[in-house]
């Protein structure tokens, strides 16, 4: 709660005091802030992928494979004997 204070206080004084000197520094603080947590919750959410369970690796590398096959078939050469003639 103490950090939530602390941080209502600095947004009102960007908004209401600061000079136009400090708004670009505060700019870039506030920048760097948001990189950081954009970064946390992105490896936050890669360690909750890769808890998850064996089951769905499985079943997302069996439609890899999958795929991979289609693709194959459908790049087969077609051969000869097997079109019909008019």
């Amino acid at each position: 709660m103490f950090y939530l204070i602390i941080a209502a206080m600095l947004l009102l004084f960007y908004i209401f005091a600061a000079p136009k000197n400090i708004r670009g520094t505060m700019n870039l603080v506030a920048l760097v802030f948001l990189l950081v947590g954009l970064v946390i919750i992105l490896v936050l959410g890669f360690l909750r992928v890769v808890q998850s369970p064996p089951e769905i690796w499985l079943c997302i590398s069996m439609l890899v494979v999958e795929i991979w096959a289609m693709r194959d078939i459908y790049l087969m050469p077609k051969s000869d004997k097997l079109r019909i003639k008019k």
